[in-house]
């Protein structure tokens, strides 16, 4: 669990180098760890460039396999984008789990990424450092409140 909360507070930091940039986006940082090395790690750089996840595995050096991938949203699993959605790409990549702070509020993905992700046989942990990552994109998550009111 420190472990996870170390990862994910790295996450919140590399999701804040796409502040003024990403928007109305979420900010998203992604980290891939295996045996306790840092394999690869990105962030949502611009507004329609690719998110977090795909950059962290496009960045990555090694072999992905059995791999935690960390993430302070919920990646997402939609097709109605400029980008393609990250779960199938960490599900080709065999990556073994998704360590993420909270569900997207987005009503296209909220908890169908982790479902994919689960159906696939990888294991998927939610809720460390949820206040934060939510504090983080508050503007995000307010966009899909209203509407839901």
């Amino acid at each position: 669990m420190e472990l996870d909360k170390k990862y994910l507070e790295h996450c919140l930091e590399l999701a804040l180098k796409g502040k003024n940039k990403v928007e109305p986006n979420p900010l998203v940082g992604a980290v891939i760890v295996k045996d306790g090395k840092i394999l690869s790690e990105g962030w949502h750089e611009y507004f329609g460039g690719p998110h977090a996840e795909a950059n962290a595995i496009k960045n990555a050096k090694e072999e992905l396999e059995g791999s935690t991938l960390y993430c302070n949203l919920e990646p997402c699993s939609h097709t109605d984008k400029k980008t393609p959605p990250c779960v199938p790409l960490i599900i080709k990549n065999k990556i073994s789990r998704v360590v993420i702070c909270t569900l997207d509020p987005n009503p296209k993905v909220n908890g169908n990424g982790v479902k994919q992700l689960q159906e696939a046989g990888i294991i998927v942990d939610i809720g460390v450092l949820e206040n934060e990552a939510r504090e983080l994109n508050k503007k995000y998550f307010e966009q899909f409140i209203k509407k839901n009111v």
